[in-house]
């Protein structure tokens, strides 16, 4: 007999979901902070049990429930036992004359709950608001029988509990389709099956999985088939596919739309940033401002309904035509469906920075599968969300604004006054942490009210900077061995670093409660020692696959030339004349990759003037999405030869798929090192402690992954057949010609002729 589903649910969350209406209000975590205060003050000065657990067991609509709660203070002595539900008020907000509806529902489910459990026929409840120092401003208090609670505590578990019947009424569609489901692709390509098989095991043991695959192997569809399969067998409640470029979630899009070719049913969504889906020229959440965020919640649900009537697949068209249509908010709208969506598609920072995290997913305990891909990107990723930076000068600045446009004797002006200060008297030798963070918390408290008005729009992205250092800030002074301090001065002016060293245990912690995480990518290679920088451990998994595509396809040459900084103008005719020998042999859709825009700026320039004849396409600093779309659609729709030149670890160099002629052929120049400076070398020699390998770790790795990246940008396909070209000496060295996969079989050239004739050569073979 099957085991019948129960639905874990807090009282807060039914209770918001039936009665929250209104308007989007900024919420701020100083304001979250002072709540919590309150709460504490409040339960101190009582002396009454406070955090009293609650629980109901029972159904609703025909749906069976298990819901929790916490009370936040039970007053058990009294004749009749009464609930309070503590809320903030600030000292001078207006005195509210009713509870707000939520508040009193949320104490009077707690005091049905407790009359269940322990017999009681009648409950007082107490709604108090409460200031950061627990001084009660309001309270409300009223007596109910068991009767009449257990009435209003069906009245707003009701509405809940048909709303997810619903959605329990779509997942039994959507298991059913998984049940037969086929491979989206007539068949596997070698290896496929395997890494499926993988995924699969790694989601039911619930363990990591780290898996490196070549460019071209369908690695979209290679995790997302085998994890949608045990969802249907409910093995995991939900996935969560995530990137690091939009690339990258179009191929995911691409996977979900073949298995739904094949008979899927399944909710999908692609969440878009907050930035780039609001409508607003002056993108501020508040309903003074924004119409939309003007009775948001009176409306989101209508909303959310109209798309579960018309779509499985949640674009951000989609998304924003329906946010239009009904008045509301799209990313808001976008956090609403991501509770529903079966797969998520997202970037990195929603699943594992603090700042923007999904609490309301990855915090209520959901069974969640996460598919980490590109998976070498992660590292720097997550060190940037954990470190942070702040500067004496950006606030100076900051002030001069605020001096410019109202002037110095205003407010805004003098409150930087403290935080200037503070920043220009830091010592590394005593770094004052404390103080610090205590000047800077002043400091945010006073500028927050400021934010709401458009003239102040100057002002939020340094809010979001100082709050981001702050956190770092906290996170250093928890445990100073993981971060690195670094100051750096220009006369009076300070700035400060706060460098996250360790990954590995935020994300072990950040994955620790997964139904499986799954870290895949085409270059994560040495493939142990990525599994212990991002955090694996012992009883983990890892999965090496070979490239599946005839070795013979593919033709690499390695010419030893110079490439270090302080060499390139010497070498930079040789190296575009390397490039111009590959291009000559069969000219055809090639790019060169270039360590920085510097040099690219150089080999154009030389190209130019050494080649002038050979059409070139070259990316340019800050492209947006648009000039990007034109730069690959110049190459795809090109009907002639082309030369693309692309910055090494650029948007170009990984996640764009240029099957056959489109692209036959690529030269990567140098190793693709980070470059040296302090930060560097601080990981360095945190890895050269913890890991045994500073350089290979700081610097080498993440080049070479760099390297193999674009590289990997030529062979797509079994079909696909073309030319790698290393030019630098230092892939001669075994430290960087063991990272080479075992399908390059390299070919050592030593000039421009023998570029030319191996690769004519290769080509006449290939009968092209």
């Amino acid at each position: 007999m099957e085991k019948e589903k129960v639905l874990s649910v807090s009282v807060r969350r039914f209770v918001e979901f039936s009665l929250l209406g209104g308007d989007i209000l900024p919420v701020s975590l100083s304001a979250m902070q002072a709540g919590m205060r309150g709460h504490k003050a409040r339960q101190e000065q009582s002396g009454q049990t406070a955090e009293r657990s609650v629980r109901w067991k029972g159904k609703c609509e025909g749906l069976s429930f298990d819901v929790s709660g916490r009370i936040d203070l039970l007053h058990e002595t009294l004749d009749v036992p009464l609930i309070e539900e503590i809320k903030l008020i600030s000292e001078h907000s207006e005195v509210p004359d009713t509870p707000l509806p939520v508040h009193r529902m949320q104490a009077v489910c707690y005091a049905y709950m407790f009359c269940e459990e322990c017999g009681c026929e009648t409950i007082s409840i107490q709604v108090s608001y409460v200031t950061q120092a627990g001084e009660i401003r309001a309270v409300f208090p009223e007596t109910l029988t068991r009767k009449e609670a257990e009435s209003l505590f069906f009245s707003v578990l009701s509405p809940f509990a048909k709303w997810e019947s619903d959605l329990s009424a779509f997942r039994t569609l959507r298991d059913e389709s998984l049940k037969d489901l086929p491979f989206p692709y007539s068949a596997y390509r070698p290896g496929q099956r395997e890494m499926a098989a993988q995924v699969y095991t790694a989601i039911r043991l619930q363990k990591r999985l780290f898996a490196t695959l070549p460019t071209g192997t369908g690695k979209s569809a290679a995790t997302l088939f085998p994890a949608l399969k045990a969802l249907g067998e409910g093995k995991t409640r939900q996935i969560f596919y995530l990137t690091a470029r939009g690339t990258a979630r179009e191929a995911a899009s691409d996977a979900l739309s073949r298995m739904r070719e094949k008979g899927l049913h399944a909710r999908s969504m692609l969440l878009t940033a907050k930035e780039k889906c609001c409508p607003m020229t002056f993108k501020r959440c508040h309903p003074d401002h924004c119409p939309r965020a003007k009775g948001h919640y009176d409306r989101e649900r209508d909303a959310l309904r109209a798309l579960h009537e018309k779509y499985d697949h949640y674009t951000s068209q989609i998304i924003a035509e329906t946010a239009e249509a009904y008045c509301v908010c799209p990313f808001e709208l976008s956090l609403a469906l991501c509770e529903t969506a079966d797969v998520v598609i997202c970037d990195y920072n929603y699943a594992f920075d603090p700042a923007v995290l999904l609490r309301r997913i990855f915090e209520r305990g959901l069974r969640l599968t996460l598919l980490i891909d590109e998976a070498h990107n992660l590292p720097s990723r997550v060190r940037d969300m954990l470190s942070g930076t702040l500067g004496s000068n950006d606030v100076v600045l900051l002030r001069r604004e605020c001096g410019k446009i109202y002037d110095r004797k205003h407010t805004l002006y003098k409150l930087f006054k403290p935080l200037i200060d503070a920043l220009r008297t830091v010592s590394a030798e005593d770094f004052a942490a404390v103080r610090l963070h205590q000047t800077l918390s002043e400091c945010i408290d006073a500028l927050y009210p400021h934010l709401s008005s458009p003239a102040n729009a100057f002002l939020i992205e340094p809010f979001r900077e100082m709050l981001t250092f702050r956190a770092a800030l906290e996170r250093y002074s928890a445990s100073p061995e993981n971060y690195a301090l670094l100051i750096s001065e220009n006369g009076k002016e300070k700035n400060i670093r706060i460098l996250a060293l360790d990954i590995a245990e935020h994300l072990k912690h950040s994955t620790r409660r997964m139904l499986g995480s799954i870290f895949f990518s085409a270059t994560l290679d040495p493939l142990p020692a990525m599994q212990q920088m991002l955090g694996g451990e012992e009883e983990d998994a890892s999965f090496a696959l070979p490239s599946p595509f005839p070795p013979e396809n593919l033709l690499v040459l390695r010419r030893n030339l110079d490439t270090r900084y302080e060499k390139r103008a010497a070498t930079a005719d040789e190296i575009v004349l390397s490039i111009a020998a590959m291009y000559d042999a069969k000219p055809g859709s090639y790019i060169a990759f270039f360590p920085s825009y510097a040099y690219l700026s150089l080999a154009a320039e030389r190209l130019s003037e050494l080649r002038s004849d050979i059409p070139v396409n070259i990316q340019e600093r800050g492209m947006d999405e648009a000039l990007r779309e034109q730069f690959l659609s110049r190459i795809r729709e090109s009907e002639g030869p082309l030369l693309s030149l692309c910055v090494l670890g650029g948007v170009f160099s990984e996640g764009v798929d240029l099957p056959g002629k489109e692209l036959i052929g690529a030269a990567v120049v140098g190793v693709g090192l980070p470059q040296v400076n302090e930060e560097q070398n601080r990981l360095r020699a945190y890895y050269d402690e913890t890991l045994s390998d500073g350089f290979g770790f700081a610097y080498r790795y993440p080049g070479m992954h760099k390297v193999l990246q674009a590289a990997g940008r030529v062979i797509r396909s079994e079909e696909d057949k073309g030319v790698i070209l290393l030019l630098d000496s230092r892939y001669a060295e075994n430290a960087y010609r063991s990272l080479l996969p075992g399908h390059f079989r390299v070919n050592a050239v030593r000039d421009v002729q023998e570029i030319r004739a191996s690769a004519e050569d290769f080509w006449h073979k290939h009968g092209i």
